[in-house]
C-alpha cells in the first residue's frame, strides 16, 4: 500500500514578479548588451539542438553550449574586474571557438537556413561588441583615451 505524497503547492507569480526576480538574479549593472546577446544565442542553441541527430546533439551541440557558457562567464568577469584586457581576450577566444563549431554544424548540414541566419547574425554581433570593448580597454590602458566608452558597457 503506497501512500500518495502531496506535492507542495508552487507559488504563483505574475509576469512583473518574475521580471523582478530575474533582475535580482542578473542585476542591471551586469546587464550589458553583449551579455544579453550571448545569453540569447545560448538559449537558441538549447532550443534548436533538441532536433539534431543524437550523435551531434551530444557532441557538437554540447561543445557549443559549453563554449557559450564560458563566453558568458568571461564577459561577467570582465564586467566586474579591472583591468579587463585579458578577460576580453578570453571572451574573444570563446567567440572564435563558437564560430568554428557553428561552421562545423553548417558543413555537416545540421542546421536549417533560418537557424544559420540566427547563428551568423548573433555571432557577428557578439564578436563586434567584444572587439570594440577590447579596443576601448586597450586604448584606456595605454593612456590614449580619446574616444568615449561604449554606452552599453560592451
Amino acid at each position: 500500500m503506497s501512500a500518495e505524497r502531496k506535492r507542495p503547492a508552487h507559488p504563483r507569480m505574475t509576469p512583473e514578479e518574475k521580471a523582478r526576480l530575474n533582475l535580482e538574479l542578473l542585476p542591471e549593472r551586469d546587464n550589458v548588451q553583449v551579455y544579453k546577446d550571448t545569453f540569447d544565442l545560448l538559449v537558441f542553441v538549447y532550443r534548436t539542438s533538441a532536433g539534431m541527430n543524437r550523435e551531434y546533439r551530444y557532441t557538437l551541440a554540447e561543445e557549443m553550449k559549453r563554449a557559450l557558457q564560458s563566453l558568458l562567464a568571461a564577459i561577467y568577469e570582465a564586467k566586474k574586474t579591472t583591468p579587463r584586457g585579458a578577460l576580453l581576450m578570453e571572451a574573444l577566444h570563446w567567440t572564435y571557438e563558437a564560430k568554428v563549431l557553428y561552421r562545423t554544424m553548417d558543413e555537416l548540414h545540421l542546421l536549417r537556413d533560418w537557424q544559420c541566419v540566427t547563428y551568423i547574425h548573433q555571432l557577428a554581433t557578439i564578436s563586434k561588441q567584444l572587439t570594440a570593448w577590447y579596443r576601448y580597454e586597450t586604448r584606456k590602458a595605454n593612456g590614449n583615451n580619446t574616444k568615449d566608452a561604449p554606452t552599453d558597457g560592451s
